[in-house]
């Protein structure tokens, strides 16, 4: 089965580019693109190609042409390197592909995608997703996760005629290809064509690094892909399941408490996933440092389409003097659904995990965003009853949904195999064969 993956920018935050550039052994331009009669180019040079018109422009040193074909489709006998784009956790800092290359021009934006076959698209996502070193059975987990997922994305491609993206801030990463370890070869072969499915249909197969201890409901962490309502509707597949046995109740603060004392301070290994050190983790702000950029991380994320719903702000708009945060609402795990935010100028309330993640994004201590939001809060005041400084402590990375990598080793490694670990995961799913 072929596939058509969009490939990102460098920093992955778009599939539009400025600009493209091709490397390879004896590139041709594939018979799906005519290029009024261009075939071969000299490849021995860089090929660029950039917006004209309607069509594209193409140069290369001592040479050049331009076509009013709105794509044009490359192949070559080895790897195509795209020079334009770097990508982290490759072979190397440009990524080279094996398989045919589509440049185009898409309604005035330059969009670069990759022909290929499921299994080898598959190969460089278990290269760039998981260390080679898990245990088999966990590779294996992660091989039926991904394919599923190239099947079936949270967010549909069919605007950007492709069926996924490369960037894991969308879809998952895919890195690129070269060498293949033999661990990875044997999880993708071990594994061929089966898919996870849900009443006969694939399903959206999800999943993160480590979960903290239990996993989450997609509803409590994820908007609907179409409508961006928030909660979405449930997905009976999703639904949080514990990593362990526990003398707690799941879902509240006490719970986050209970395992992170268990772990980062009696060092006790109390569940599938806390044999890592990103099962805990704590992040700590002086007031200063929360003031001087809480409130533009928050305005920000107020005033942009994609986290502007879940962004509510008091009747004064305002970002008053922080005075203390409050999580109002958990999901079964533990994580946070609904922040509250207590400032001089009234109360902001932010929603949906990643949004509140992000809300804590600080330049002084160099966060992009914190790990996860199953989260809870030490809070030091100074004489006048002042916020003097924060503490965050938190459990897992990333959002906890799904597949859970590190548990899913957790779990192999006491002797599962990937279709237990799978159906614990994905509770009433079933591995159908394409």
């Amino acid at each position: 089965m072929q596939i058509w993956v969009a490939l990102s920018n460098s920093d992955l935050t778009t599939l539009n580019h400025r600009e493209v550039e091709l490397q390879a052994a004896a590139l041709a331009i594939d018979s799906s693109g005519s290029a009024g009669g261009h075939g071969f180019v000299p490849t021995s040079l860089p090929l660029k190609l950039k917006l004209q018109g309607a069509g594209l422009a193409v140069s290369w040193p001592g040479g050049s042409f331009q076509t009013k074909d709105n794509q044009l489709i490359f192949s070559a006998r080895s790897a195509i390197t795209v020079a334009s784009i770097k990508r982290a956790g490759g072979k190397s800092a440009h990524p080279s592909y094996l398989g045919k290359i589509r440049v185009a021009n898409l309604k005035g934006k330059l969009r670069v995608s990759l022909q290929v076959g499921l299994d080898q698209y598959l190969r460089g996502v278990l290269e760039a997703e998981m260390p080679a070193s898990y245990h088999p059975e966990a590779l294996k987990c992660q091989a039926l996760a991904a394919r599923t997922y190239a099947l079936k994305p949270r967010l549909p491609h069919d605007l950007d005629q492709t069926n996924v993206c490369d960037s894991f801030l969308c879809c998952q990463y895919f890195a690129g290809l070269g060498a293949i370890d033999p661990r990875i070869e044997h999880a993708v072969v071990a594994t061929a064509g089966q898919v996870l499915a849900y009443n006969g249909e694939p399903l959206l197969a999800l999943f993160s690094s480590n979960a903290g201890g239990h996993t989450e409901n997609y509803e409590n962490c994820f908007s609907d892909p179409q409508s961006g309502a928030f909660p979405p509707a449930p997905l009976p597949y999703l639904k949080g399941v514990a990593e362990g046995k526990f003398a707690v109740p799941a879902g509240s603060e006490a719970f986050l408490r209970y395992l992170y004392n268990a772990v980062a301070v009696k060092h006790e290994q109390i569940s599938a996933d806390s044999w890592t050190p990103k099962f805990h983790w704590k992040v700590h702000l002086s007031a200063d440092a929360l003031e001087a950029h809480m409130h533009h991380v928050v305005e920000k994320l107020a005033a942009t389409a994609d986290t502007a719903p879940y962004v509510v702000p008091p009747k004064s708009r305002e970002f008053g003097h922080i005075q203390g945060f409050e999580v109002l609402k958990r999901g079964v795990s533990g994580v946070a659904i609904t922040l509250k935010i207590k400032t001089s100028s009234g109360d902001w309330h932010v929603s949906k995990e990643l949004v509140i993640r992000k809300a804590f994004a600080n330049a002084d201590v160099k966060l992009a965003r914190l790990s996860s939001a199953r989260i809870f809060f030490e809070q030091g005041e100074d004489k006048l009853g002042l916020l003097n400084n924060l503490t965050i402590f938190g459990l897992g990375f990333g959002h906890g949904v799904g597949l859970q990598q590190t548990g899913a080793q957790g779990f192999a490694r006491a002797g599962q195999n990937y279709r237990q670990i799978l159906s614990h995961y994905f509770p009433g799913s079933e591995i159908q064969v394409l």
